[in-house]
């Protein structure tokens, strides 16, 4: 039998390897492939899975195989899988896209719906991992969302992703099923052994670093095996750019109870305005009116250090011809220490700010402006966090006869996020003079020295990354140079301590599954499958905040200022700014390597004022304000029950002398949710403060408030493949899918804004609690893939949903004091009579269509001359349409949105080169813009969604074999330095966030033994 490297013609071999043998570590089906190559030795050919070539046909003939519609990624050994990163290598499948985050894929979507709609499973158990991220990009995980950047990808042999449902899969992913595949020993022959060892560098830390993996395997003629894995990586990834921290309308004419400008009022907001800009010389209150300014416009660093370990262990055992058992362990672990440094103008919630100089564009944005009498805020912060995942499972296949097999899982899983702290630091320089400028034609220099009120200017918003002018601690009227505003930025006595935050959070989560499986094969052509399960699910979160204020316990009532600025009632000669501050250069860090600073700015990393943490640390943190208190309203309990059963006809019937291959079945759903949040009527009204009543008879001193709600569901599916001719293969799916909310809707806790003088809004928020309803979708699948060459494809599908949805129904009301102490709100002195509450709460909506397109494209160009015919494409397509009607909060009328996270293009490019002993290959994979999140909470600001702009990124991979045992290779990501764009306001689209996050380099070794 000849050895063939690139013959991946569908024959009986590969289709066994496919069902049972490589792919699935089945050993029985691989005793039956064994024996079946025995016989048939003349006529058939052993197919090497061997570089990326190799990977990506194997998984075409899984492609082929499959009924429905799937996409497998195989890695063409242990510790080779084809990117650094789970989610990158997922950003290659026709309609997924990733979220990223410090230039890391994070979480996935499928087909345009969101990342939470993503059912995702590991060696076929459900699993949940959460881990922390930067504010902008989401913060800690409260959803379902996977966060697939916990693992090394080097853990993983083969991915398969499902778009379309069949009853036995596990229910909870509309988009999508996502399983991740560790190794397993009876993938190899006898003793194998492996390593991969990098150094990565990053071009804007300037850090090298280590990544790392082995594997030791030992397979006993396919009776008892034993596979360990360990990888690890430790580096630094640094962001760097600008934010505005959203926009903000001024509007000084705004009127309680008014009616919005486009209905003939005044009103802007739907909320009495926290932010306004005082009237001076030319500027008033009626050419101010309507014109919209960055809350915060800054210039950020995120330095995030993160050590990833990953180890698996994995047992195999066969003691018969009919009887394979698996005992699958996982671990891992994701550290971060991010030191994050902004330099920053409160604007935001500021009341006498004058404006000095200000020019706008043809959409009311003040594109540039100096303003006197505003802070300046710089900030260190430090956050950890700590994740860690840890699954046992143990599975088997027992052949009970020739017709009649049973598979079995038992498995439990964990997953625990712990951010110990998360500190803020932060010196402000009160009555300042400053400028900023989107404008690249504008200089902010210009504008501090020409101050008055001069009139308003014209500009254009031209550029993400602004410039800026500082004069700490400095009135308007003198003519600064750009010497004079260096100096005094970095003049300590310009500042003073005005910010002590300390926060920590804990999110213990886990899971366990237990399921057994039954298929009897009545004849050749039909199998009938059942099976049940029961699985649970349980999640308890609890937040650590310093923003309590003093409460006297007699009165239950609170008093004074946030513990968080109480810093500044110090004594000054205890929080002057020199006693804390340095500078970003003699701090180690840089800042412009790759953020694009204007020439004009000036700001850098040598008048870059920022305070020094450890100092700050070391004079604080003792101090009683300080303190981090559980703040209990966050505080939730969840716990999910679920129990199925299913039944599934599979059937192959030759039509017209073609196959026909389906299955058609019914899953039941039986779910019980209960929720669990502290009862208030225990938590003194700082709401940090346990003990009060008869919570003083507990414990922790409180009890919980539970609920509990059941339902089921019924989820048919049908899925049929037609092989029209031998190389044209027709698709149909229909089924019905579940999806369940995210984790803190279910939650039955509430947020409240109580009135005051500063704000006089008066808001509840309900959680839904547990008898949350589901998403719910029908759903229709049809594709067609021609199969026109070896190892060559180019197919099309299209696929529809009708989906339900989630949203806010709100009324308003006026509670009486038994009520309000009932949910724990303190309202003061206050009449309850006089106040009128909007109360909110998330409601199910009917449902609503999607639909899209994909296009595949794949061939080796072997029919060009040498060496062209050594090159390869690999390529996808994907189109979304899914938009629905939303209110927009402040105007009252009714828009039609792209729904959240959906992109209504992407589409990825892989040029492949391979030969025997060298390959190479450019992936490009592009995503279109889209809207993050339907921002409506934010009354005072009448900016409407949150977005990003599109986003494409080039990597480049590259190998050389020295021997057969032992190769090169050379790692290139982000080639094209992409940056990540994020706006908000859907009728202008102004800057609320540039990052970049660099390239990264990796040179490694790679062998076998």
């Amino acid at each position: 039998m000849a050895a063939i490297t690139h013959n991946f013609k569908l024959n009986t071999l590969m289709t066994y390897l496919i069902l049972g043998g490589v792919i699935t570590s089945n050993a029985f089906a691989a005793e039956q492939s064994q024996q079946k190559a025995s016989d048939d030795s003349d006529d058939i050919e052993i197919i090497q899975v061997k570089g990326y070539r190799g990977s990506i046909n194997a998984a075409l003939m899984a492609k082929r195989e499959a009924v429905g519609t799937r996409e497998t990624i195989i890695a063409e050994d242990i510790g080779k899988f084809p990117d650094l990163n789970v989610a990158d290598s997922l950003a290659r499948v026709p309609g997924i896209s990733i979220e990223e985050d410090a230039g890391e894929g994070r979480q996935i979507t499928i087909r345009g719906l969101g990342s939470r709609f993503v059912k995702t499973t590991i060696n076929g158990m459900e699993s949940a991992s959460a881990g922390a991220a930067t504010d902008a990009a989401g913060g800690s995980n409260t959803s379902r969302a996977f966060d697939y950047n916990v693992f090394a990808s080097e853990l993983f042999t083969q991915i398969d992703v499902d778009k379309t449902v069949s009853a036995e899969m596990e229910d909870g992913g509309i988009s999508g099923n996502v399983n991740l595949q560790t190794a397993r020993p009876f993938q190899y022959d006898g003793f194998k052994g492996s390593y991969n060892v990098n150094a990565r560098y990053n071009d804007i830390s300037e850090d090298v670093s280590p990544r790392i993996s082995f594997m030791l395997s030992n397979n006993w003629d396919n009776k008892f095996g034993v596979l360990a894995s360990v990888a690890y990586s430790d580096g630094t990834v640094q962001s760097e750019g600008s934010s505005s921290v959203r926009w903000t309308v001024n509007n000084p004419k705004y009127q309680d109870d008014g009616l919005p400008v486009t209905q003939g009022g005044t009103n802007y907001l739907t909320a009495s305005p926290k932010t306004l800009l005082q009237e001076n010389g030319n500027y008033t209150d009626d050419n101010l009116d309507g014109l919209y300014l960055p809350r915060i416009p800054r210039y950020s660093i995120f330095s995030k250090q993160q050590k990833r370990l990953g180890a698996t262990v994995a047992f195999q055992y066969a003691p018969t011809d009919n009887l394979s058992m698996n005992l699958d362990i996982l671990h891992a672990a994701l550290d971060t220490t991010m030191d994050e440094y902004q330099y920053s103008v409160l604007l935001r919630d500021q009341k006498d700010i004058v404006p000095e100089n200000i020019h706008i564009d043809d959409n009311n944005t003040i594109v540039a402006g100096a303003y006197s009498n505003a802070i300046i805020r710089s900030e260190a912060r430090q956050d950890k966090a700590e994740s860690d995942f840890d699954q046992i499972s143990f599975s088997g296949d027992w052949y009970i006869n020739d017709r009649l097999q049973m598979n079995f899982l038992v498995g439990m899983g964990k997953s625990d996020l712990d951010v110990p702290y998360s500190r803020t630091f932060a010196l402000d320089s009160a009555g300042s003079t400053v400028a900023y400028s989107y404008d690249s034609n504008i200089d902010p220099l210009e504008l501090i020295n020409n101050p008055g009120g001069v009139a308003i200017g014209s500009g254009e918003l031209n550029s993400t990354m602004p410039s800026f002018a500082f004069a700490a601690g400095q009135a308007p009227g003198a003519t600064f140079t750009r010497a004079d505003l260096e100096n005094s930025m970095v003049d300590g006595n310009n500042y003073a301590a005005a910010l002590t935050r300390n926060r920590a959070q804990t999110i213990e989560s886990e899971n366990s599954t237990v399921k057994i499986d039954f298929s009897y094969e009545i004849n050749d052509q039909y199998t009938v499958k059942f099976g049940v399960g029961q699985r649970s699910f349980e999640t308890e979160q609890h937040d650590y905040r310093s923003s309590w204020k003093d409460l006297n316990i007699e009165t239950n009532k609170t008093s004074g200022k946030s513990a968080e600025t109480r810093v500044m009632d110090l004594d000054n000669s205890q929080i002057n700014g020199l006693l804390f501050s340095t500078t970003l250069d003699k701090q180690g860090v840089k800042f412009g390597n790759d953020a694009s600073v204007p020439a004009t700015s000036t700001l850098n990393d040598g008048t870059w004022l920022t305070p020094d943490y450890n100092a700050m640390m070391a004079a604080f943190s003792g101090r009683d304000f300080f303190e981090a208190k559980e703040e209990y309203k966050r505080t939730y309990y969840i716990k999910e029950e679920v129990t199925t059963a299913y039944a599934q006809l599979n059937f192959r019937h030759d039509i017209f002398d073609n196959e026909l291959r389906g299955n058609i079945g019914l899953r039941y759903v039986d779910n019980k949710n209960t929720s669990r949040i502290v009862n208030l009527d225990h938590i003194y009204k700082d709401g940090y403060t346990a003990g009060r009543g008869d919570g003083a008879n507990f414990d922790n001193g409180y009890s919980w408030r539970e609920s509990v709600s059941k339902g089921d569901e019924w989820l048919p599916s049908l899925n049929i493949a037609y092989d029209i001719t031998e190389d044209l293969v027709g698709r149909f799916s229909y089924s019905h899918a579940i999806t369940r909310p995210k984790l803190s809707d279910l939650r039955s806790s509430i947020s409240v804004n109580v009135p005051d003088e500063n704000d006089p809004t008066a808001s509840i928020k309900r959680g839904a609690g547990p008898s949350l309803q589901p998403y719910k979708s029908k759903q229709y699948d049809v594709g067609l893939e021609w199969y026109f060459a070896e190892e060559s494809l180019i197919a099309t599908s299209l696929f529809y949903k009708d989906i339900t949805g989630l949203t806010k129904d709100s009324s308003d009301e006026v509670l009486t004091q038994d009520e309000l102490d009932r949910l724990g709100i303190d309202i003061g002195d206050m009449d309850p009579s006089t106040i009128t509450w909007q109360v909110s709460q998330l409601v199910n909506t009917d449902a609503e269509g999607m639909w899209g397109a994909e296009f595949i494209y794949q061939q080796p160009f072997t029919f060009l001359p040498a060496p062209f015919n050594n090159l390869g494409l690999q390529s996808n397509y994907t189109y979304i349409d899914y938009s629905r009607d939303v209110e927009d909060p402040f105007y009252g009328t009714e828009l039609n949105l792209i729904e959240e996270e959906t992109s209504k293009n992407s589409y990825n490019i892989t040029l492949y080169y391979e030969e025997e002993s060298w390959s190479a290959r450019f992936s490009y994979n592009y995503r279109s813009g889209y809207n993050k999140q339907y921002l409506n909470e934010y009354k005072d600001e009448s900016t409407f969604v949150r977005g990003y702009d599109a986003k494409a990124k080039l990597n480049f991979s590259a190998r050389y074999e020295l021997s057969e045992s032992m190769s090169v290779s050379f790692e290139a990501v982000n080639l094209t330095d992409e940056k990540q764009e994020q706006w908000n306001d859907i009728y202008t689209q102004r800057p609320y966030e540039s990052l970049s996050s660099g390239r990264q380099f990796l040179v490694g070794l790679r062998g076998s033994f």
